[in-house]
């Protein structure tokens, strides 16, 4: 049941990452209305497929498509 949830908010996110580009963690968070847990376990199941990455700019980390 939870692997389901996980896939589902990768999705999301990854959409959200998709159609705005480059984003902080806050952003997603705020622009998906998700909890930290939900956010830190769709991120981790994106960076496992090799679907997205992040960089460091200006001591913010980003988050985009790959």
């Amino acid at each position: 049941m939870m692997q389901n949830s996980i896939g589902e908010n990768a999705g999301k996110v990854w959409r959200l990452l998709n159609e705005n580009g480059e984003m902080t963690f806050a952003q997603i968070k705020k622009g998906l209305k998700a909890k930290n847990e939900e956010l830190y376990l769709a991120l981790g199941w994106l960076f496992r497929e090799n679907a997205v990455y992040s960089c460091e700019k200006e001591d913010n980390v980003f988050y985009g498509c790959k």
